[in-house]
């Protein structure tokens, strides 16, 4: 799984810049958006078909949350791993509501990596 792609989902477009700028430095393939609604949400997996999708607890003023309740409930995109970052450590709301992993910002370059390689091998362990 050489070729994973990670979509990066922020309202910060400093945010995404920098998440795919440390992900890119490790060969990964990736797209961002900065405004997305849970209306949108699947339409937007669907046009990407991301393989991991690192989604921040806050657009604008809106938990995602419902976000992830929205993905998992697609049959195409319920297995979708989604790693959810924040600046307030939301990680019990985050993996109760169905998140793989959690970060907080403000990130360290070397744990972001850390967590996207360690999905990645699972992603790879579930081929073979």
């Amino acid at each position: 799984m050489e070729d994973l792609k990670v979509l990066v989902i922020d309202d910060d477009p400093m945010t995404c810049n920098l998440l795919e700028t440390i992900l890119q430095m490790e060969k990964y393939q990736t797209v961002s958006a900065n405004h997305v609604t849970n209306d949108d949400i699947v339409s937007l997996l669907d046009k990407e078909k991301p393989h991991l999708v690192i989604m921040d607890f806050y657009l604008g003023a809106k938990e995602t949350l419902e976000y992830m309740v929205t993905v998992r409930a697609s049959e195409t995109w319920q297995g979708l791993p989604i790693l959810m970052t924040s600046a307030i450590d939301r990680s019990k709301d985050c993996l109760k509501a169905g998140a793989n992993d959690f970060i907080v910002k403000p990130f360290d370059w070397q744990e972001v990596t850390r967590r996207v390689n360690n999905i990645r091998d699972r992603l790879i362990y579930q081929e073979v």
